[in-house]
């Protein structure tokens, strides 16, 4: 089971060195002035509000029922079985963080300017904190509840 955790936050540290790659990225490629008029980028600057919000809520979803699975015991994180739902599932909500983080990318590269990827890329990499592999995802006891 140590050695599954151990894994996970390695994968986990992965995944948010990723989404640091998508942060820096619009300062070294892209193009220098915006090929779209302002009010296209503000159109694709909404659309892609709407889909962050979309795969946030997502992941969010995601981690919800491996809450759910692991606590109603439906899901033994330390069965192979189990792990391998555990990884598939926490790997599909860290997935959906870094598209939160990517719509940034895309909306920065589309209006020239690096600085409007942070506001995605910030709420990807809280989204990522919320879904770090802690103790409650493998079968702790809930927030709230007394210490047995």
């Amino acid at each position: 089971m140590q050695a599954q955790r151990r894994r996970l936050w390695l994968l986990w540290l992965g995944m948010l060195a990723l989404l640091a790659g998508s942060a820096v990225t619009p300062f070294f490629v892209g193009p220098t002035s915006a090929p779209y008029s302002d009010a296209g980028i503000e159109v694709l600057g909404f659309v892609l509000t709407l889909l962050a919000m979309t795969a946030g809520v997502g992941s969010l979803a995601v981690h919800e029922s491996l809450l759910r699975a692991v606590w109603g015991g439906a899901l033994d994180p330390g069965s192979s079985q189990g792990a391998v739902r555990l990884l598939r599932s926490l790997l599909g909500a860290w997935a959906l963080c870094l598209i939160v983080g990517d719509m940034g990318l895309i909306r920065a590269w589309a209006a020239a300017r690096p600085m409007s990827a942070w506001p995605y890329v910030l709420a990807a990499t809280a989204l990522l904190a919320f879904h770090a592999p802690r103790a409650v995802v493998f079968g702790g006891s809930r927030p709230g509840s007394p210490a047995s």
